[in-house]
């Protein structure tokens, strides 16, 4: 795949795809991606579509945010204990046995609402390490897919008037990478300067998530330039 398929797998799941294309081989991950249309179908299956829109027409919902939010987290454990038809189980689990047998697999959040030129949704959704004795790996894509319907991505997505039955959540799958040096985000421009040719990079020593960091981490912050 390619960046052209991102309305299918979403932004993230197409650039990394992009990426391979120009940078070397060790740099890329190898990997999948979970399309859309995966998210929708399981939707659909479970009738979850249905069950959201009488959450969020409940007056109590819409109202009083303690509510909203308690609503949401129902929710969302109802999507990870969700059904999935046995053609999904299927390929999902041939997806999985595809990589060699012992590799955790990240299994991270490709939504249409991140990433994007006008809207980067950094921090919305979450991602899960699905580890070798966790069983099929469907407990953690429906992980992913319930991370569609966090407080805080609910209330962004309301705040833009996003329509959410029209936000959909693809994963990218790639072998897990731990005891990592730094956890970072750059991006190829100079974004304080727009005459100033450079790229901004944001990172912090270890595995602490740069976009959804622990209490009281201190990034770093910097320009690159030649």
């Amino acid at each position: 795949i390619g960046f052209v398929d991102s309305d299918s797998v979403g932004a993230k799941a197409a650039n990394v795809a992009e990426l391979a294309r120009f940078l070397p081989d060790d740099m890329v991950p190898d990997g999948f991606a979970v399309p859309f249309y995966f998210y929708d179908e399981f939707m659909k299956y479970n009738g979850f579509y249905d069950q959201a829109a009488a959450m969020m027409a409940d007056p109590a919902f819409q109202s009083d945010f303690q509510a909203r939010e308690d609503a949401l987290d129902a929710f969302r454990k109802r999507l990870r204990k969700g059904n999935l038809p046995d053609w999904m189980l299927n390929a999902l689990q041939a997806m999985h046995e595809s990589f060699p047998a012992g590799t955790p697999l990240r299994c991270r959040s490709s939504t249409n609402n991140e990433d994007l030129p006008s809207f980067n949704g950094a921090g919305l959704y979450d991602s899960y390490t699905h580890r070798p004795d966790e069983g099929h790996i469907a407990k953690s894509i429906r992980q992913a897919w319930a991370g569609l319907w966090t407080y805080r991505a609910f209330e962004e997505r309301d705040f833009y008037r996003v329509d959410h039955f029209q936000t959909a959540m693809g994963v990218l799958v790639h072998p897990n990478y731990d005891d990592e040096q730094a956890n970072g985000v750059a991006i190829t421009k100079n974004i304080y300067d727009a005459e100033w040719e450079g790229y901004y990079v944001n990172v912090q020593v270890g595995e602490d998530l740069v976009t959804n960091p622990e209490a009281f981490s201190i990034p770093d912050e910097f320009l690159v330039a030649d």
